[in-house]
């Protein structure tokens, strides 16, 4: 079942305002983006109808294993990113999941921020023991299941 493809099976978007706590004193904090990464998850998991809470409340849980990130310019306070998550590879126990962010401009352009990489694991939490993946998953690699794509979703910072 290990598929790759450039088309992504599933995926969502949310769009953000940077705040001053993603911020250092020059630009934003790298580890802003790992934040923004796992938000970016989670929304993917609630747009294809099995929120994170739901799955821990089930036993089990999407540790990630990997994760990686390049950076091409940087965000400033105030400017809007548009984060898009999707799904884009599926093992027999893991998934891979890309992050593009960028940077929404005064006249409706995006400019690349960022893109990221995360792969996860699916685990039985009391076990801590990896779990072939769900049903409702592997239906998306097979092509059993549409996955619907989430629009736009507006998420503030606290």
């Amino acid at each position: 079942m290990d598929q790759r493809n450039d088309r992504p099976l599933a995926q969502a978007v949310q769009e953000f305002e940077v705040s001053l706590v993603d911020m250092d004193p020059f630009f934003i904090h790298y580890t802003a983006y790992t934040i923004w990464m796992d938000r970016g998850f989670l929304h993917l998991l609630k747009t294809l109808g099995h929120p994170l809470h739901t799955l821990f409340a089930e036993g089990y849980g999407f540790p990630v294993v990997h994760c990686q990130l390049d950076f091409w310019e940087p965000a400033a306070l105030d400017e809007r990113v548009r984060l898009t998550t999707a799904l884009v590879r599926l093992g027999r126990t893991s998934l891979t999941v890309r992050y593009d962010f960028a940077r929404m401009e005064a006249d409706g352009s995006l400019t690349p921020l960022a893109r990221g990489e995360s792969v996860h694991v699916y685990t039985q939490r009391a076990t801590r023991q990896a779990h072939e993946l769900p049903a409702w998953l592997r239906a998306l690699a097979e092509g059993k299941s549409r996955a619907p794509t989430a629009l736009p979703h507006e998420q503030h910072h606290q």
